[in-house]
């Protein structure tokens, strides 16, 4: 399945790294999407973007966003009541064999 994944799927975690630090969202779609177009002009995956490459699109990128490549990662913070992590998707499970006995 890992070989379906691709690093763009991941643009909108790059939004919310940038909203932890306190930038509107508005402006950090538009920040992932020049991400996203840097990555695409150079023939690489946004994964593949040194932090200077990050840095020279926004400076408010650091060493941390290199986290934020990970899919398994942006799957699991979808934490929230109904969401994608594990847990969550336990949960789900168990509520409809609930429901089901």
């Amino acid at each position: 399945m890992s070989s379906i994944l691709h690093p763009f799927m991941l643009a909108t975690d790059l939004a919310d790294y940038l909203v932890r630090k306190v930038v509107p969202f508005r402006e950090t779609h538009h920040i992932s999407g020049r991400c996203v177009a840097e990555s695409e002009k150079r023939g690489i995956s946004m994964k593949e973007l040194s932090l200077e490459q990050l840095q020279a699109i926004d400076g408010r990128f650091e060493e941390d966003v290199s986290h934020m490549f990970d899919h398994e990662r942006s799957v699991e913070m979808r934490a929230a009541k109904g969401g994608c992590s594990r847990d969550c998707v336990l949960e789900q499970i168990n509520v409809l064999k609930a429901m089901l006995a």
